[in-house]
């Protein structure tokens, strides 16, 4: 109960701070950078934070209709996988970030029962980064017209990093799992 309490006061906490960052954002300096580069990077973390607390604390992957997480197109998946080099985004997770095998167990087990559990952490996961991309791809749109195209450019090019190419990776896994299952069954 207090872990999630505290992942919803965080993600509150983000809300209010990315509303103030993103109100006040026409003040930054246009010229600069290092400001355009850090902003850029606080933007995404921040939206991207919100959803990825929420998804810690709830359950919030539900709030998406089942219909969405089923793969209905395999191959132009696998060709955007190949394409955009997600492969090698996978192996950098892996080695930084993933490369801890308690946290890898989390997610799955080794085991055959242990598939449920990771088609619900792909879509958890799935669901902290699709709607933060959805939002932040807005937000590039909305800087662009306010004529701050070298902060749109940043914050997309954090997104598609930080929230495009995780979507790719979770469809990918679940695209796998679903074939593992089907010759299980």
């Amino acid at each position: 109960m207090i872990k999630k309490t505290f992942l919803t006061v965080a993600s509150i906490f983000l809300i209010w701070q990315s509303y103030n960052l993103i109100t006040q954002i026409h003040h930054i300096e246009k010229d600069n950078w290092g400001v355009i580069i850090f902003i850029g990077w606080v933007l995404n973390m921040f939206i991207t934070g919100i959803f990825a607390f929420a998804v810690f604390a709830y359950p919030a992957q539900r709030l998406l209709p089942q219909f969405y997480y089923k793969i209905k197109r395999p191959e132009r998946l696998k060709k955007w996988f190949k394409i955009l080099k997600v492969e090698v985004f996978r192996r950098f997770l892996l080695a930084t970030f993933w490369r801890n095998k308690v946290q890898q167990k989390k997610y799955f087990n080794g085991k055959k029962e242990g598939l449920s559990n990771l088609i619900t952490q792909a879509e958890a996961s799935e669901f902290g980064h699709i709607l933060p991309f959805s939002l932040l791809s807005l937000l590039t749109i909305y800087l662009t017209t306010i004529g701050l195209w070298k902060l749109a450019i940043v914050t997309f090019l954090f997104n598609i990093i930080g929230n495009f190419y995780p979507v790719l990776l979770q469809r990918h896994h679940r695209m796998r799992i679903e074939r593992i299952l089907k010759r299980l069954a």
